[in-house]
């Protein structure tokens, strides 16, 4: 189940992120800059996924962005990913574009809460 972010409830944890590369303010606009580019081809990527129906690539799909807002700790993204990952894997195939509705709705989450500190 993916826990539900309130409003106050940021999308990153950001001081754990900096904490992670040392305080380094500027690696981690650099870090969010590339995330920003990088995440407009996984959504790509994940809808033609969905369309095709295919659950091994959305498996794969959904642990590379789980991988890549793991740098961030955005745990929210994270967990639906996560639970996308599983439901491919244990092809829950009606359960697929709720998940992958959400976790979109995640990832846009993150990429609004990085755009500030991209470079």
């Amino acid at each position: 189940m993916n826990p539900t972010r309130t409003p106050q409830d940021s999308a990153i944890d950001r001081s754990w992120a900096l904490n992670q590369i040392g305080g380094d303010e500027e690696l981690f606009g650099d870090i969010a800059t590339v995330f920003l580019a990088d995440s407009q081809g996984l959504k790509r990527q994940l809808a033609s996924d969905l369309a095709s129906g295919e659950r091994n690539a959305i498996h794969q799909t959904a642990h590379c962005i789980k991988s890549a807002v793991g740098n961030f700790g955005a745990r929210h993204a994270m967990a639906a990913a996560q639970a996308l990952e599983t439901a491919a894997k244990e092809d829950a195939r009606s359960d697929l574009p709720q998940l992958t509705e959400t976790l979109l709705r995640e990832l846009n989450a993150v990429e609004d809460a990085l755009r500030p500190y991209a470079a």
